[in-house]
């Protein structure tokens, strides 16, 4: 049996025969994956042939497609050992029949039926590629968030501490429609170290302002990983820092105002 081919995290192949989807998916890819390469295919015969010379992290194919339709082309991956990393998203209108029920329960097969909603594909691209990073046993890995979807919720058990490396994020105490926002986490920032400093649970709901790209650190790897970074450490003291000084800064504006209302 061949061994498994290795993906680049950053590899992408579009294949559909309709030339405007190509363009708009390639342009979307580009906008929300920061040094993304994309390969495109016209045909199920050419997709075949460019992920068996340049693996993707993730394909992108229309269900139908010329010369080998789409669903063979994604059966022949599934099938293929040698490619267990590679994530799917099928374009589809909504189907009549269940395919790839099993793949789809372990989200290695995604459905993206409405085709011109950027928004909701930047989240079946954000999902397919923590599929991956997610089934990486390395000291850290990326995860990816898009516009307005949640890291995690105030309660939540903590696993992992995350560092910002792209884009913009909002912590909110209470719910993330109408709690009191506590802050903006920027790039370079550390996000949910507080659970790994008080060993509790997340203490506030962490949200994403537009399309982001961090760090995950599990909690278990967390010292080691600072120890050999001495940036990251670095990063981490700049972040307690700043914190501190913002809620500084809020009991400062709660006292001028308690001495306003005497």
């Amino acid at each position: 049996m061949r061994e498994p081919e290795m993906v680049d995290r950053r590899v992408f192949i579009v294949a559909s025969a309709i030339e405007e989807r190509r363009k708009d998916i390639t342009d979307w890819i580009n906008r929300h994956i920061g040094g993304a390469v994309v390969f495109t295919a016209t045909d199920g015969s050419d997709a075949l042939f460019k992920i068996r010379n340049t693996p993707p992290a993730v394909l992108i194919t229309d269900f139908d497609l010329p010369r080998i339709s789409g669903r063979d082309v994604v059966q022949t991956l599934l099938r293929d050992q040698s490619f267990p990393d590679i994530s799917i998203i099928i374009i589809s209108e909504l189907l009549d029949e269940e395919h790839f029920v099993d793949e789809v329960v372990t989200q290695r097969v995604q459905f993206f039926f409405r085709h011109t909603d950027e928004l909701e594909f930047s989240r079946c691209l954000a999902h397919a590629l923590n599929r991956i990073e997610n089934k990486s046993k390395a000291e850290y890995r990326l995860h990816f968030l898009s516009n307005g979807e949640v890291l995690f919720r105030e309660g939540d058990h903590a696993e992992s501490v995350f560092i910002l490396r792209r884009g913009l994020m909002e912590a909110v105490k209470g719910s993330a429609d109408g709690g009191v926002v506590l802050g903006k986490v920027s790039t370079g920032e550390f996000v949910g170290e507080m659970a790994h400093i008080n060993k509790d649970n997340r203490s506030a709901t962490v949200v994403a302002l537009e399309d982001c790209e961090l760090i995950e650190i599990p909690m278990g790897t967390l010292d080691f990983v600072l120890f050999s970074k001495p940036a990251w450490a670095s990063a981490l003291i700049k972040t307690l820092s700043k914190r501190l000084k913002n809620v500084n800064h809020a009991l400062v504006n709660q006292r001028a105002g308690s001495d306003e209302d005497e």
